[in-house]
């Protein structure tokens, strides 16, 4: 029997409590969403590297034990900084990850920043895409450009004193042009708008019709008796537009004041002619 020293055997000990996790990442491209061959992946602050092979994985091994963060990229794609943190009980030796990669092509988003009580342009609001540093101002036409958006879900935020930070989600194909108009509203000056939509035939109560303020942003669903209610409506006309699964879209025109409830029942009637009764 070969007696190894007691130093040796620490060491040995020591080594493997230092070893940290591994990670099985799994790369697909985000528009088309086949693997993704060749993407190098690190683990940032080391010199860690995998490259994923024809079925888009790698083995990425011995990360930091407090977690971090993961810099994928490829040639041609968006590079994607991944933070990872590893479970508090694995439920095996080696936690997976599924990325997305997508292509770097020309991405533009268009739009105009309005006021949703008057309607008109505002200029000088801060345009920003939230959690990266990417932001415009919008020109006296209320404007705004952005000619490189990140791929993958994105929520556009437009900010101005005097109103309320307005929040819209978007998501930006590679080679497209998209337009979003963002409606901010002054919350001073609002009223509320409630009522019932009807079918107009039978008078039963509509459940699950879309309610919306033309123009404003405000829209609702209706509940199982088919009640809705609006909070934060701007004063002044507005066209209110309904329209359910199986019926004709309607309108209505209502007056708000400030402060004060409206109530507007609304009416639906089928989309199909009824057959119409033997004599």
């Amino acid at each position: 029997m070969v007696s190894v020293p007691r130093l040796m055997v620490l060491c040995a000990v020591a080594a493997v409590a230092v070893a940290g996790p591994s990670v099985m990442v799994s790369v697909r491209d985000g528009e088309t969403q086949r693997p993704l061959a060749g993407v190098m992946v690190m683990s940032e602050g080391s010199d860690i590297m995998a490259v994923t092979d024809a079925a888009g994985q790698s083995m990425v091994v011995s990360l930091p034990k407090r977690g971090g963060h993961l810099l994928v990229s490829r040639a041609g794609y968006f590079g994607l900084r991944q933070a990872w943190k590893p479970p508090a009980k694995p439920v095996s030796d080696v936690e997976e990850i599924e990325l997305s990669l997508f292509p770097d092509r020309p991405r533009v988003v268009v739009g105009r920043v309005l006021d949703a009580g008057t309607k008109l342009a505002i200029p000088e609001v801060l345009v920003s895409v939230a959690g990266v540093e990417l932001a415009e101002t919008t020109r006296a036409d209320g404007g705004f450009k952005f000619s490189r958006f990140p791929p993958g879900p994105q929520t556009l935020e437009a900010s101005f004193p005097g109103y309320p930070r307005k929040s819209v989600a978007i998501q930006v194909e590679g080679g497209e042009t998209s337009s979003v108009d963002l409606h901010l509203l002054d919350t001073t000056n609002v009223g509320r708008l409630d009522g019932t939509v009807y079918d107009a035939r039978t008078g039963a109560p509509v459940r699950d019709a879309q309610v919306v303020v033309e123009g404003t942003g405000c829209v609702t669903m209706t509940d199982s008796a088919g009640r809705y209610a609006i909070e934060n409506v701007p004063v002044g006309l507005n066209k209110v537009l309904v329209s359910g699964a199986g019926y004709l879209k309607a309108y209505t025109v209502v007056r708000l004041v400030k402060d004060w409830s409206v109530t507007a029942d609304l009416y639906l009637r089928d989309a199909l002619p009824q057959p119409a009764r033997r004599k």
